[in-house]
């Protein structure tokens, strides 16, 4: 009986060891995607401007 609840302990150490290696990958990951995110969000920014510019430079050309 003993050595069972000693194999679940070590179970139950491992099973938890994996899960906190998971969760500071997950973490890292969730912050990698908010940097991309972030840059995403200026970059269509900057697109957005050069389309607004665009059009009013077409529609000074055009006047």
């Amino acid at each position: 009986m003993n050595q069972l609840i000693k194999k679940n302990i070590k179970e139950i150490q491992k099973l938890k060891s994996q899960k906190q290696i998971k969760l500071n990958k997950r973490n890292q990951l969730d912050e990698e995607i908010n940097l991309i995110n972030l840059h995403l969000k200026d970059l269509n920014n900057l697109k957005n401007q050069y389309e607004k510019l665009e059009k009013i430079l077409i529609i000074f050309l055009m006047v």
